[in-house]
């Protein structure tokens, strides 16, 4: 799934930043995961700098940040970044957390706000992966009993 190969190449560029180095496998990987991703010839957002191209999608997710706790609309995805919708304000330089969760797992993303536009209400934002992302495994350890909190949601 494209959300597990921007979360692999993050992780191996983490491992880089950290000075621990790649194996020979891992370096393979991170290349051919660059070149996948490399903007074509005729992409003009490659004169202006951006290294990857990024992927089409329709996801919604979890946007966290200083007073930012909003489900918002993944639309677009890469090595280097994100495209949200429906989005609150995100100043430039902003740091927010994106929540991506898939199955079992919760992959969780380091971003800043690089820019933003009018979406109607709300905003549509681009956003800089920064720093390695962290991949939580749900895992429950007995079955779930149904009790009063179960009743709670519910009744809502």
């Amino acid at each position: 799934m494209l959300i597990e190969i921007v979360f692999q190449y993050r992780t191996l560029l983490g491992k880089c930043d950290l000075g621990v180095g790649l194996d020979w496998d891992e370096i393979e990987a991170m290349s051919a995961i660059e070149s996948a991703f490399a903007p074509s010839a005729d992409d003009r957002r490659s004169k202006s700098g951006r290294r990857f191209r990024r992927e089409a999608m329709d996801l919604e997710v979890l946007m966290r940040g200083d007073r930012i706790n909003d489900r918002v609309d993944l639309v677009e995805i890469g090595p280097g970044g994100f495209v949200v919708r429906h989005a609150p304000f995100v100043a430039r330089g902003e740091q927010v957390e994106i929540q991506i969760d898939v199955g079992d797992r919760s992959y969780r993303f380091r971003a800043q706000g690089v820019w933003m536009k009018d979406d109607g209400e709300d905003y549509k934002v681009g956003l800089v992966m920064i720093g390695m992302p962290v991949c939580l495994h749900k895992v429950a350890v007995s079955k779930h009993e149904h009790d009063a909190i179960d009743q709670i949601a519910a009744a809502a």
